[in-house]
């Protein structure tokens, strides 16, 4: 009989030994279920082949309890690694908003791509629900920590069409194209922030404005 529960315990292993999150291992997920469904077969027929002879041996009841373990042990690893990735991508949600980055999106499984979808979608939901009648929407994403100031002045690094003409609630109507530096509320940014798409720039303006 091969080694059980090998191919279930690196799946673990890839995922303690990556910065963020391996690549989704799609084949690997399939090979652990295939052994889950081949030990359940073995169950069955060992009960089926005791059936017939209207008694279970000592030897068959262990190996009815060695296959069962074998089993819980598969699906408890593979849920586990199910589980961990899951709330990475919603940690995900939390610190860039939906600005993910390519290198970051390209490690989901397709599965797990609408699972943030659907994820954003209900977050986006209750923030827009949460206060009725409101001018502008409640944002429990922003601020994670607090703020050394409220106003900052940032550097957009690269062009990126898909942020050039963002409306802010604060700062209003935010042209972010390569190059230019502008002040802002760091409320409206700070997913921009911690995607890495601007960069906070140290001036003693900063200073200035912040303490208003």
């Amino acid at each position: 009989m091969p080694i059980h529960g090998r191919k279930a315990v690196q799946l673990l292993q890839d995922l303690k030994r990556a910065r963020w999150l391996p690549p989704f291992n799609d084949k690997v997920v399939k090979e652990v279920a295939e052994e889950i469904l081949s030990d359940a077969k073995e169950i069955k027929r060992l009960v089926e082949q005791q059936d017939a002879e209207d008694s279970l041996e000592n030897e068959v009841l262990i190996g009815l309890y060695l296959y069962d373990d074998l089993i819980d042990r598969n699906k408890r690893c593979l849920l586990a690694y199910l589980n961990a990735r899951l709330e990475v991508i919603e940690q995900l949600r939390w610190e860039v908003g939906r600005m993910v980055p390519d290198e970051k999106l390209q490690k989901l499984h397709e599965a797990e791509k609408q699972y943030l979808n659907n994820y954003n979608d209900n977050l986006d939901k209750y923030m827009k629900r949460y206060v009725p009648n409101c001018k502008h929407r409640l944002d429990i994403t922003a601020n994670a920590e607090a703020p050394e100031h409220q106003y900052i002045q940032i550097r957009m690094l690269r062009d990126d069409p898909q942020l050039d003409g963002i409306v802010s609630n604060g700062s209003g109507l935010l042209r972010l194209r390569g190059g230019c530096q502008i002040m802002v509320l760091r409320s409206d940014v700070e997913h921009l922030l911690r995607a890495g798409k601007v960069e906070q720039v140290k001036t003693p303006c900063t200073d200035v404005v912040g303490g208003f």
